[in-house]
C-alpha cells in the first residue's frame, strides 16, 4: 500500500498542503450522518437482475481552513492522516480517496504548478506510470470546473488506476485524488463521478440538488 501512495504524498508536500483535521459525522458526537441507499445491478441479463444496495455518506473536512463535504462509500473508512485534507479508503482493496490544496492567494500560476506536479510523478521511481493510458480532459462539477488527469501506474507487478481531479473553488485549489484497481475505477467510473460530483463548500450544498441514481457493478 505504501508504494500506491508514494505519489500523492509527493505532491502534498509539493503543493505545500496542511492538514485541515478531517472528520465524520457521526450520531454519537451528535453531529447527523446521512445515509442513503441506491439499486446498482449486478447482472445484464434480459430476463432478471439481482441488485444489492451501497450506501453513502456524508463526511465534512477543511481545506486550508475552508469547510467541504462530500460522500463516499459508506465501508471506507476515514483515516487521520496529516499528509492530507481528507483520506478515507477501504480496509480490505487499495480503493482509496485523498484529497489537498492550496489557498489561490499562495499560488502564483496553478496551469504551472500542475505541469510540475505531472513532471514529478512521470520521474517516480517506485511507481511505473503506462503513458500511453495518461488522459488529461477538462472536467465540470455541479459545482466547480478543473481538469481530470488519470493513468494507470505498476509497482511489483501489480496494477492501479489514478484520478487527480484538480478543481478550483472560492479560495482554494484543490486536489480530490481517487485511487483503485483499474477493474474497480472501470466498472464503477459512475460511482466515482458521483463522489466527485458531491465535493462542495457548505455554502454551496443546498444550490445544487445531486441525482444520486447511478449504475454500477462492485
Amino acid at each position: 500500500m505504501k508504494k500506491w501512495i508514494v505519489l500523492v504524498v509527493m505532491i502534498a508536500a509539493l503543493a505545500g498542503c496542511s492538514s485541515g483535521g478531517a472528520k465524520e459525522n457521526s450520531k454519537s458526537e451528535k453531529n447527523s450522518e446521512s445515509v442513503y441507499t441506491t439499486e446498482v445491478s449486478t447482472s445484464k441479463t434480459e430476463t432478471s437482475s439481482s441488485e444489492k444496495k451501497i450506501e453513502m455518506k456524508d463526511v465534512d473536512f477543511q481545506v486550508e481552513g475552508t469547510n467541504y463535504k462530500m460522500k463516499i462509500l459508506d465501508n471506507w473508512k476515514v483515516l487521520e492522516d496529516e499528509d492530507f485534507s481528507f483520506s478515507a479508503d477501504n480496509e480490505n482493496t487499495i480503493e482509496k480517496v485523498m484529497v489537498s490544496g492550496m489557498k489561490k492567494t499562495d499560488v502564483d500560476d496553478f496551469v504551472a504548478l500542475k505541469s510540475a506536479m505531472k513532471e514529478q510523478m512521470k520521474s517516480d521511481d517506485e511507481v511505473l506510470i503506462k503513458e500511453e493510458t495518461i488522459k488529461e480532459e477538462t472536467y465540470q462539477s455541479p459545482y466547480y470546473a478543473g481538469e481530470c488527469y488519470s493513468f494507470i501506474g505498476t509497482a511489483d507487478g501489480a496494477n492501479a488506476e489514478f484520478r487527480f481531479y484538480f478543481l478550483e473553488t472560492e479560495t482554494e485549489y484543490v486536489i480530490l485524488n481517487f485511487m483503485g484497481r483499474p477493474s474497480f475505477i472501470s466498472k464503477n467510473d459512475d460511482l466515482v463521478t458521483e463522489m466527485v460530483n458531491s465535493f462542495c463548500g457548505w455554502e454551496n450544498e443546498k444550490a445544487i440538488d445531486l441525482d444520486h441514481s447511478y449504475n454500477s457493478t462492485l
